[in-house]
C-alpha cells in the first residue's frame, strides 16, 4: 500500500489542475448566475434613471470586476463599476464594531473617506449590519458627521449595502446621487454589483485555499476572513487604519458586526 506522504503530492496536484482548469467555467456561471437575477426591465429602467446605462453596461461591469485578480483591483472595480449607477460611492471597513473608511469616489474629498470613521449605532448603517441586506434612505439616516464633513445628496436619497462574506458583513457600501439633482440611483444594479462582487472574491479564495504546485495559485490573495473563525481568509483591507480612528471611533453597542482580521493597508 503506499504510503500517505506518496499519495499526498498525487492528490494535490490533481485537485489543482481541475480548479484551474475550471476557474474560466465557474466565472462564466457566475456572471450567467447573477444575469439570471435580472429585471426583465432592468435595461430600460437603467437608460432612464442612469442616462444611458442598459444591460450590456452592466455587464461589462461585472466583467471588469471579475477581471481583478487581487482583492484591491476586485474592490476598486466595484467602486469604478457602482460610479456608473450613482453619484458618489464609498467603502467602509468593518472592524471591532466600527466602520473604516477604505476609499471614496465621486467626493470632493475623497482622501477624507479614508481617514473617516463611521458610526454604526445608529441609522442606516446599523440597520444594514443587523439585517445584513441593503436598505435605502434618507441623508438624516447616516452618520451626521458624515453629513457635516462630505454634505448630502442634491435629492437627499442614500443607499446603503454590505459586502458579505462568509455569512460575517466585512465592509459597508455608501452611495448616492451626488450633487447632480438629476441623477437617480438605480438600487437593482448597485445590489446586483456588490452581491456578485462579494460571490468573485469567495470564488478566488476557493483558488487560492487549494492545494497548489509551483506559482500557479500563488499571485492571487485569497479574500478577507470573516470573525470568530478559523477560516484562512487574507483580508482584502489590511494595512488601512485611519489616523483618527482613535479619536472618531464609533461608540459601543449591542451589535457587534463582523471584525475582518488584521488592520487595513492603505490603497
Amino acid at each position: 500500500m503506499a504510503d500517505r506522504h506518496e499519495v499526498e503530492p498525487i492528490v494535490e496536484r490533481a485537485v489543482t489542475q481541475v480548479l484551474q482548469s475550471h476557474l474560466t467555467q465557474m466565472r462564466e456561471d457566475l456572471v450567467r448566475r447573477v444575469l439570471a437575477e435580472l429585471p426583465q426591465d432592468l435595461g430600460a429602467s437603467s437608460a432612464v434613471e442612469t442616462g444611458g446605462a442598459n444591460t450590456a453596461d452592466l455587464l461589462r461591469v461585472v466583467t471588469a470586476i471579475q477581471a481583478g485578480t487581487t482583492q484591491k483591483e476586485i474592490l476598486r472595480a466595484l467602486l469604478e463599476g457602482l460610479g456608473h449607477y450613482s453619484g458618489r460611492t464609498a467603502l467602509f471597513v468593518i472592524k471591532g464594531g466600527a466602520a473604516s473608511g477604505w476609499q471614496g469616489r465621486g467626493f470632493e474629498d475623497n482622501d477624507g473617506v479614508k481617514e473617516f470613521v463611521l458610526d454604526t449605532s445608529r441609522g442606516l448603517p446599523e440597520r444594514v449590519l443587523q439585517e445584513r441586506a441593503a436598505f435605502s434612505g434618507q441623508i438624516i439616516d447616516m452618520d451626521p458627521r458624515f453629513v457635516d464633513h462630505f454634505g448630502g445628496p442634491a435629492d437627499e436619497q442614500i443607499l446603503m449595502l454590505p459586502l458579505v462574506l462568509k455569512d460575517k458583513v466585512a465592509a459597508l457600501v455608501y452611495v448616492d446621487c451626488g450633487l447632480d439633482a438629476s441623477r437617480r440611483l438605480d438600487s437593482a444594479a448597485l445590489e446586483l454589483l456588490t452581491v456578485s462582487t462579494s460571490a468573485w472574491l469567495e470564488l478566488t479564495s476557493m483558488r487560492k485555499q487549494a492545494p497548489r504546485e509551483g506559482a500557479g495559485f500563488a499571485d492571487s490573495p485569497a479574500p478577507p476572513p470573516p470573525a470568530q473563525t478559523t477560516s484562512s481568509f487574507s483580508d482584502p483591507f489590511a494595512g488601512h487604519a485611519p489616523r483618527h480612528a482613535a479619536a472618531a471611533a464609533a461608540p459601543a453597542h449591542a451589535y457587534e458586526p463582523a471584525d475582518v482580521a488584521a488592520p487595513v493597508s492603505a490603497m
